[in-house]
């Protein structure tokens, strides 16, 4: 059965020969002989099974066994392939109802019928079950759901057929098993001939080569009357749980792996895929065989084994036993109503987390899905509110190992949990994200907290929590309930609540175990929306996931006189630097202008345009510093690329799981951008504030307004294109001139778009043909369209720029525009270089009043760069002297390759970064000089210092 599963499903065509002949003949010749494997299994255990002296009592314990062997065999599969899902999970502990094998679901329904079955008449039984099996035969009609014998069904005939070659013992004739294997034979080579001349192809050529002919079920029963003349057969039951485990395994889909990995190995080999099939077998009926009779050694398995004998033992078809059936598992239940209350506590709570997370009664997916909140949490995210159920039940049993106390632990865990989700809840009232372990540093200024919530909150949290400690002491008293627990199992519950919550701290290690379960059953932690992620994983789990995100790690020679040797080096080389400096950042205003998805779609190979979308800006790169931005996103990734332009910071120092807006600074007690280096600072967005935190993050680098959509700063002067559900870029523009004009003494703004962003599918926007798109990157008419939709919003970007250089040229402030795309839309396919997806278009303009006021140079020479070196060209370009920070930025500009993710480069290489040149091509560390290795590091050391370190340099104004 395991063999015919392994070799035959394959699907390697040197078995699936659909030509007449007399190879394909025999091959069906050779899989008959391994389909009836199954039906031996089938008839074989209703043989054994019906000298058990009770079929009830073997039918729980085989549907324990399968749970066992589903458990265990999924662990094995995890820790092979580090895939599972929430159905595996679902399939281990209902495995009856999930039908996970229909041959064991089956077999535990024929011996429940047993009582029942025995009684009728067997001689008549048995002509009915083979009329049964000979009609679909003949007819090639399944009209009794047979399948390809792993049905319900097909089990429950076979089964019982088993049962009645018990009864009948009838003698083995090698004769008319002979004429069987004959007539079999000739019925499985003539019927695809037959199936040919009749319907003029191969419809019904199979119609012998299955489970379920009535030819290949007479054979087993002929081996079956072989086989019970062996004392092996009738003495060692045992035997059975080997194809009982077989079937779980088939029927959960756990032999796919090695099937899937036979078609790629074998070729064309039809020896090697029948050697190694077979092997495949073998060792998977020895480890099965070691793993049951290890399971079955245990003494937790025989009391339960016994046990379960014991209550079925005087079991009888009569009402006096279903009576006390009944009357047990009232008592049962009774008994055990106190737990039985706790996790129905424990789950309510858990539920109405998920739902304090919404604002409102719907929950928007995506652009055009949008979903009932209770309906979508109880049904799409039922998972995770059962995993958050189990921590507080683990919770809960960690407290009652301790004290030793019900009420203290139950309510002390309830208590904690509706603290938690109503401070969420007022939390995403007030900022629209929930609590992360960044704002435990808040604790710190407890006072000031305090001063925020009000006189009648704080009145109301004491009198909550002295309620709650008078109901503990009047229910310990009133109601005591009494822990049984022993020394031994007091300590299990303390090791599984520890290793479960210590679990957590691997949750974002790539490559972990723990990071593979949590991704594969659906945990995603939508670092970039903490607001969404607390709403589809509930606020303790969303909460769990941001526990242990590692900044970076910690470069060789840290130390605070290193920080200090680097701070005296990059002093001198600002000083350097600002003797050919003259400006300050006084009454300079700068513009970091993040432009959504922008990026020139000529430079996507096999792309052609009717028409270029962007001439105003080609043009204006031809006049300007200018170049392309290697990103280390592709189709999304806009908070990383905000980041390292306003910090400087890279990216590929970091962890690879580590979103900094959302990881990073909302745990620094004062983030550096720079920002800081401005009398204002002002943030718009034409959006929304939730997504990345920002609203922590722009609090955070000092600056003194967010303009966002909601926000107590609104977006002005709200424009949309055609039926775009973005704000344009003249929006955008038109914002960000209100400030320019508003700006006393120096002023940096941080502008960031929408009006590109995807889908690009929803038909925004009019008059698409103008730049119509061809050629082999649109692989077809859905791909062009969302091409030319997104080419179309390019073209009002160019328009949108030209007019706000226009209005910028005529203030008369310094002023600088950093324009820069932040990443490619993810809609080109087809693109195998890696270097294409990843660069955008960027320009540093400063309008004509700094041109003639702050002199200006043009900088053409860096044709490719990272964020991070944005700050540093504005500086070249307006001749603005530079901090020590600033000065190591610049030699990092000018001296090293452009450094990003290895993610983004494509690099294998066991650095931390990686880098790349002008050409695109990967630079090694290796192959850098002395100095330029030099400067590597102490751009790392900086950033550790900054970010994870101990912050020496913040003492040292090293960025001031």
């Amino acid at each position: 059965m395991l063999f015919d599963q392994l070799f035959w499903t394959s699907h390697a065509k040197h078995i699936n020969i659909s030509k007449v002949g007399t190879l394909m003949s025999t091959i069906q010749v050779q899989h008959i002989i391994t389909l009836i494997g199954l039906d031996l299994v089938i008839i074989s255990l209703g043989y054994i099974y019906s000298k058990k002296e009770n079929s009830l009592a073997e039918a729980l314990k085989l549907w324990l066994y399968t749970v066992v062997v589903g458990l265990i065999s999924t662990i094995i599969c995890f820790l092979l392939t580090k895939k599972i899902d929430t159905n595996a999970i679902y399939s281990i502990f209902l495995p009856i109802i999930r039908n996970v094998s229909p041959v064991i679901t089956g077999v535990i329904l024929s011996l429940i019928c047993y009582p029942f079955m025995k009684k009728v008449n067997q001689r008549y039984l048995k002509w009915i079950l083979l009329a049964l099996l000979l009609l679909p035969t003949l007819s090639g009609i399944d009209s009794l759901g047979l399948s390809d014998g792993y049905s319900i069904s097909f089990t429950f005939i076979l089964f019982y057929l088993g049962v009645i070659e018990a009864s009948e013992e009838k003698r083995f004739s090698i004769i008319s098993l002979i004429l069987l294997c004959l007539m079999n034979v000739l019925c499985v080579t003539m019927m695809p001939l037959c199936s040919k001349i009749v319907h003029g192809d191969m419809s019904t050529a199979l119609r012998f080569t299955t489970s379920i002919s009535f030819f290949e079920v007479m054979i087993a029963i002929y081996f079956i009357r072989l086989l019970r003349n062996i004392p092996f057969f009738n003495k060692w039951s045992f035997i059975r749980y080997i194809p009982i485990a077989s079937l779980v395994l088939i029927g959960a889909g756990r032999l796919e792996n090695i099937v899937s990995w036979n078609e790629d190995l074998v070729g064309t080999s039809f020896n090697k895929l029948f050697r190694q099939s077979e092997l495949e077998a073998l060792l998977i009926v020895f480890v099965i065989f070691l793993v049951t009779l290890l399971i079955k050694q245990l003494p937790q398995v025989k009391r339960v084994v016994k046990s379960i004998e014991e209550h079925f033992s005087d079991f009888e078809l009569s009402n006096q036993w279903f009576t006390k059936e009944t009357q047990l598992i009232k008592q049962h239940l009774k008994n055990h109503r106190i737990n039985i209350i706790m996790l129905l506590c424990a789950y309510i709570l858990s539920f109405a987390s998920f739902i304090a997370m919404n604002t409102s009664y719907n929950i928007e997916i995506n652009a055009i899905e949008t979903y009932n909140i209770f309906w979508y949490t109880l049904f799409a995210r039922q998972f995770f509110v059962l995993l958050n159920t189990l921590m507080l039940v683990l919770v809960a049993r960690f407290l009652m190992a301790i004290t030793r106390r019900y009420w203290v632990s139950v309510l002390v865990t309830g208590f904690a949990q509706i603290v938690i989700t109503a401070a969420n809840r007022l939390k995403v009232i007030y900022r629209e994200e929930p609590i992360i372990p960044g704002d435990l540093a808040m604790i710190k200024a407890w006072k000031s907290l305090l001063g925020m919530m009000g006189k009648n909150i704080i009145i109301a949290s004491v009198a909550l929590v002295v309620l709650v400690v008078i109901l503990i002491i009047y229910l310990e008293k009133k109601y005591p309930y009494a822990i049984h627990m022993s020394l031994k199992k007091s300590i299990i519950w303390v090791l599984v609540t520890s290793i479960f919550f210590s679990g957590t701290l691997l949750f974002n290690h790539g490559g972990s175990y723990v990071n593979a379960l949590m991704r594969d059953l659906g945990d995603q932690p939508y670092f970039f929306n903490q607001l969404f992620g607390a709403k589809v994983n509930g606020p303790l789990l969303q909460f769990l996931n941001n526990i242990d995100v590692s900044v970076m790690d910690e470069p060789e020679n840290y130390s605070k006189e290193t920080m200090t040797q680097l701070y005296k080096k990059y002093a001198q080389e600002s000083a350097r630097i600002n003797r050919r400096r003259r400006n300050n950042w006084d009454d300079q205003i700068v513009i970091m202008g993040l432009s959504e998805s922008f990026a020139d779609p000529y430079r996507i190979p096999e792309l052609t345009l009717a028409n270029d979308p962007i001439p105003y800006i080609r043009s204006l790169m031809k006049t300007t510093t200018s170049g392309l931005m290697y990103s280390t996103g592709y189709g999304g990734g806009t908070a990383n690329m905000e980041y390292m332009a306003l910090t400087g910071l890279n990216q590929g120092f970091f962890s690879a799981a580590l979103t900094p807006y959302t990881q990073l600074v909302p745990t620094q007690n004062q983030a550096y951008a720079f920002s800081r280096l401005f009398n204002q600072a002002v943030a718009i967005h034409p959006y929304i504030g939730v997504y990345y935190s920002r609203q922590t993050v722009y609090q955070n680098f000092g600056f003194n307004k967010f303009m966002y959509l909601g926000s107590k700063y609104p977006i002005k002067h709200q424009s949309s294109i055609d039926r775009s559900a973005y704000l344009s870029d003249e929006t955008a523009y038109a914002n960000t001139i209100d400030e320019i004009l508003d700006a006393q003494g120096s002023k940096f703004i941080n502008l960031v778009t929408m009006q590109n962003h995807l889908p690009y599918d929803n038909n925004y926007y009019d008059s698409k043909e103008k730049y119509a798109v061809s050629g082999n990157a649109v692989t077809n008419d859905y791909v062009r369209g969302m091409v030319e939709e997104y080419v179309m919003g390019l073209h009002h970007t160019d328009e949108a720029v030209k007019n706000f250089i226009e209005k910028i040229d005529s203030i008369n402030k310094p002023i600088t525009f950093v324009f820069y795309g932040d990443h490619l839309p993810g809609i080109y396919w087809d693109t195998n270089n890696n270097n294409i997806l990843h660069q955008t278009d960027y320009f540093i303009y400063s309008n004509k009043y700094a041109r003639r006021h702050l002199g200006r140079r043009i900088y053409k020479q860096y044709d490719l760069v990272a964020p991070t070196d944005f700050m540093s060209l504005v500086q070249k370009q307006t001749l603005t002297k530079t901090t020590p920070y600033s000065a190591l930025l610049e030699k990092v500009l000018d001296e090293l390759p452009v450094i990003t993710t290895k993610a983004a480069a494509g690099s294998k290489e066991e650095s931390d970064a990686a880098m790349i040149n002008d050409n695109g091509e990967l630079i090694k560390y290796d192959d850098l000089s002395s100095s330029q290795k030099e400067l590597y590091n102490d751009y790392k050391l900086v950033q550790y210092d900054m970010t994870a370190g101990n912050n020496y340099l913040e003492n040292m104004n090293f960025t001031r």
